[in-house]
Parts: C-alpha cells; structure tokens; sequence
C-alpha cells in the first residue's frame, strides 16, 4: 500500500475518532504540546503537570486509536504518519473550539463589540463606510486593529478578530465568508513639476522609464510582480530608486522628486499632497489595482449582512466574470 493511501486511510480514522468521541480537546492540546516539545518531560512542564499522567494520557489515547502517534527514541519523539495527520487535524480542531469559547463568553454581554482589523488601503473609503453603518444604528463603537492581511487570517481563526479588511488573493479557511469590495486601480503619482503632472491621463509607457517609489517587494510580492509585468509590456524595465511602507512615505518621497509612485483610485479621491500629482493611468486597470475584501465568520456575517451594500459599493470598479 502506498504511502499516500496510507496517510488517507488514517485521516479517515482520525476525523471518526474524533467525531466518535476517542479525542478530546484535553488529549489534543496535550498531544500537540508533546509533538512541539519532542518529548514527554518538556511538554510535561509547559503543560504544568508532572510527566505520569501525561504518559498515561497519551498511552490512553494511542489505545482509542489503535495507532502509534509517536516514534520513541533516545533523543526524543517524533510523530508517526499517525500523528502527523492528527497534527494536521489538531491546527484546524483546536482554533476553532478556542473561537467558540471566546464567542460564548462575547454572547454574555448585552450588546457585543465588534473588533475590525484593517489594512491601510481601507482607510480610503470601505472602513469609513462601515464605521458609519455600524454606529447609525446605535451600535457601539467598534474595537479597531490595523493588521496585515496575514494577521487578520490568524486573528479571525483565533477569534479575537470578528471581520477584517484584507487584501486579495487570499487562501481562506472554508468557514470564512469573503466579500469582494472590488479592483481599486492604480494611478501615477507624480512630482507637480513633472512634464506630465497636468495631464488628465496617461499610458504607462509613457512613464515607465521613470525611477519609482514603491513599497517593498515583501509588503505585496503579487501586486509588484504585476508591475514589473506591465513595464516589460510597456517596452521598459521597472526601475525602484526608494521604498516604503506607509503611502504617505512614498508620497513625501515622490514630492522631493525621487521618482514616480503608483496610488489607489480611491486615495487620489480623498487625499491632496503638497508637491503631488496624480493621474490616470487608462491601459493598466485591469492589470494594475488592489483588490480588498471584507472577511468574516458565519457569526460575524450575519450581524454585518445589513450594512454590507453600503460598505460594497460602489468605491471600485467590478471584477468581470
């Protein structure tokens, strides 16, 4: 039998063990802190319990299984290809029963508040939008955290975060609800003194020979990718002179005249800078934009399920289908 019909057939064994009563949350949480530690004495002290029951417990659960969850050697303990698929199930099992717990002790209080992550290309225009949603129906004011996108994911599993604002692509777990707010498209931020600072709009040809003012490749590898694409299909080479994090850094940046920079639509809607720019760039926009989404819980969602059109739409353009 191979060895991937093998690790099938102990998923399967696993999940009815689960469902079937054999595993508990206790046995997990045990079980994972002896496969971090690699072995029984260190889990036995960050579990704050002496070694023989930890050792019962675990001879106990190996039992229920019918399985080996650990190779025992004398430098240690590692998982079995048992124990790597209940390890696997544990980092899926044990999040979720730590978020019900924390949404049962929320449901105690009169009126939960609700704890919004966000990144900073929110701010435009969809967290303000929902912030006014919310509190014009007596809602009390939300518990705000900017996060990256990551953050927010692990946040939102954990459940210490309800709904977040991130940015797409996204790998989602399947009980996370994800509400596409649209492509933002990026526009040219220029120095006012640039030769096309006055024009309504542009090609990026036009301007890809021009140093750029970016944000680090690892603050968005896909959306830089995609423009390092665009200048090569502009006949160019994408050249980066700066880099920062913050958009109001990038734009100081391009006021002193270091370069070009590249904006959401969004932004040039609701933000002047002394010594900036900005302009439409037309034969990028379905290649060049952000796209945000709102993500959430089945809780989470319905609660929000009112305020979503005016959260939604219409800031950015809509994806085709």
């Amino acid at each position: 039998m191979g060895d991937t019909r093998k690790i099938q057939i102990l998923d399967r064994s696993i999940c009815y063990a689960y469902h079937m009563g054999l595993l508990d949350h206790r046995f997990l949480r045990q079980f994972v802190a002896i496969a971090e530690a690699g072995s029984i004495r260190e889990a036995a002290r960050r579990l704050n319990m002496t070694q023989p029951p930890l050792t019962q417990a675990l001879k106990a659960g190996e039992e229920r299984l019918g399985v080996p969850l650990f190779d025992r050697r004398a430098n240690g303990m590692t998982l079995t290809p048992a124990g790597h698929v209940l390890a696997a199930e544990a980092q899926r099992i044990l999040p979720r029963l730590e978020r019900a717990e924390r949404r049962v002790r929320a449901s105690a209080r009169p009126t939960p508040v609700l704890r919004i992550g966000f990144v900073s290309a929110a701010l435009n225009e969809a967290l303000p939008r929902l912030l006014r949603a919310v509190l014009s129906h007596g809602e009390p004011t939300p518990d705000l955290h900017e996060l990256t996108t990551p953050e927010q994911l692990d946040a939102i599993a954990c459940g210490t975060l309800d709904l977040g604002f991130v940015h797409l692509p996204i790998d989602a777990a399947d009980d996370l609800h994800v509400t596409s707010l649209g492509r933002d498209p990026l526009c040219a931020a220029l120095p006012s003194s640039h030769r096309l600072a006055h024009a309504h709009r542009i090609g990026f040809r036009e301007i890809v020979d021009e140093p750029f003012v970016l944000f680090p490749r690892d603050q968005g590898p896909s959306l830089y990718a995609a423009i390092e694409r665009a200048a090569v299909e502009a006949g160019g080479r994408l050249r980066v002179v700066a880099a920062a994090r913050r958009v109001h850094s990038q734009l100081a940046l391009v006021a002193g005249g270091l370069g070009a920079g590249l904006v959401t639509a969004s932004l040039t809607r609701s933000m002047r800078f002394e010594g900036v720019s900005f302009v439409k760039i037309t034969d990028t926009v379905a290649s060049l934009y952000l796209e945000l989404a709102l993500v959430a819980d089945s809780h989470s969602i319905d609660r929000l399920r009112p305020w979503l059109p005016s959260v939604a739409g219409p800031p950015f353009a809509r994806p085709r289908a």
